[in-house]
């Protein structure tokens, strides 16, 4: 009998796919059976999901449409909103104007990274502007873009540093980063930054060593004022008194110059993911408001501006989650996992803005009984995991799913 040319071929691969067909069923399911019971030990309460850029491929959840804490995983929601309000050329702005009997005034706009070294910078361009006098009568602070009223909440349970006030106009952070010797002599622990005489008393409550700590709430311009003036002063500027007032800028006063932060709004978000900085997520938020709705920046105005963006651009329904702020800080704040995935698929072409673990971009967040991790376990693979429990088993969940060599 003549052979049919391909036809024993085809024949064979025939024969194996239904050899092996039922294996890779089998296969399939398995790996599923296998995560479940993994999980069940694992979760307590909360969510594990995998998928792809079309659909939903693993979930294990004690409730299906739960909505669960956060904490920092929401700052991926904060920073895609601040990408797509604020604009890709966005630079953080503070401006500078001459009022009357030599007053220089200073209008804060929210810029996050107002730290010592920025102040040297524009004082050296302020010194060089000319016609303008190297002493002045005073300085004024305008406040008047943000309003006198923020609080975050979350924040009033926390020392960290990191969780410091925002505001209109904020120096290094409203922090301050001192170290008290063997002796009890108080120094700055930074070199570019001057001693001033509120951080020397802050100083004589620090033990022994290095200490970072926020400034207390009501003391951040006074603070402001003296490290402004003393940087100013070691660059050849002074000022006739010791006090800071506030004051809005008006039509007569004369503007002298604009810094702008020489950050990319990317390496604001970079910055604020590495360190998880609660701080820079809400002057984010707070920008984002200000932008969308006008001034004052309020935390209302902020947050309505994200809800709208997860609406209307994500097409994420109002059931699926509740936002307070923007740092994940606020126990109030409550996201779906299919929330996550959402903002997952969203940021994707800028997961390099995330932390690399594992080889693996992603997201935590840490808040007492609260344990969230989301990512890409690679390309267009995403995962969430969001553990509302006393133990933190999200490390070892990630374990799992990296084990697993196919989805």
């Amino acid at each position: 009998m003549r052979r049919v040319q391909g036809q024993i071929p085809i024949i064979i691969c025939v024969i194996l796919f239904f050899i092996f067909y039922p294996s890779l069923l089998f296969a399939n399911g398995s790996y599923k059976k296998k995560l479940d019971s993994s999980l069940k030990s694992l979760v307590s309460n909360g969510s594990v999901l995998v998928a792809n850029d079309k659909k939903i491929i693993y979930r294990f959840s004690s409730n299906k449409n739960l909505k669960l804490i956060p904490a920092s995983v929401i700052k991926i929601m904060t920073a895609l909103a601040a990408l797509h309000y604020l604009g890709l050329d966005f630079q953080f702005s503070t401006d500078f104007y001459l009022g009357n009997n030599d007053t220089l005034l200073i209008r804060g706009r929210g810029d996050p990274f107002l730290v010592s070294e920025t102040w040297r910078i524009i004082a050296k361009k302020l010194k060089n502007l000319k016609g303008l006098p190297r002493k002045f009568n005073n300085i004024s602070f305008d406040n008047s873009l943000f309003s006198k009223k923020i609080k975050i909440p979350g924040v009033e349970f926390s020392s960290n540093p990191y969780d410091a006030s925002n505001g209109a106009l904020v120096v290094n952070f409203n922090t301050v980063f001192l170290e008290v010797g063997s002796n009890g002599r108080i120094f700055s622990a930074e070199k570019q930054t001057p001693l001033t005489p509120l951080a020397l008393r802050l100083g004589k409550k620090l033990m022994i060593g290095k200490h970072r700590i926020k400034i207390p709430d009501g003391s951040e311009i006074l603070y402001a004022g003296e490290l402004v003036k003393e940087i100013f002063g070691q660059e050849g500027i002074s000022f006739n008194s010791s006090k800071v007032n506030f004051q809005t800028i008006k039509s007569e006063d004369v503007f002298l110059y604009t810094h702008f932060n020489v950050n990319s709004i990317k390496n604001i978000i970079s910055g604020m993911m590495l360190y998880s900085n609660n701080f820079i997520a809400n002057q984010l938020l707070l920008s984002i408001g200000l932008k969308r709705y006008g001034a004052p920046a309020t935390l209302f105005k902020g947050n309505q501006a994200l809800k709208e963006y997860l609406v209307k651009k994500l097409k994420i329904p109002l059931d699926q989650f509740d936002v307070e702020e923007g740092s994940g800080i606020s126990r109030k704040n409550r996201l779906t996992s299919e929330v996550v995935l959402s903002l997952l698929r969203a940021f994707s072409d800028k997961k390099y803005l995330l932390n690399n673990h594992k080889g693996v971009y992603l997201k935590t967040g840490t808040l007492r009984g609260v344990y969230s991790m989301a990512g890409y376990l690679e390309e267009n693979l995403y995962f969430v995991i969001l553990l509302n429990q006393k133990k933190n088993n999200r490390d070892k969940i990630l374990d799992l799913l990296l084990s697993i060599d196919s989805f």
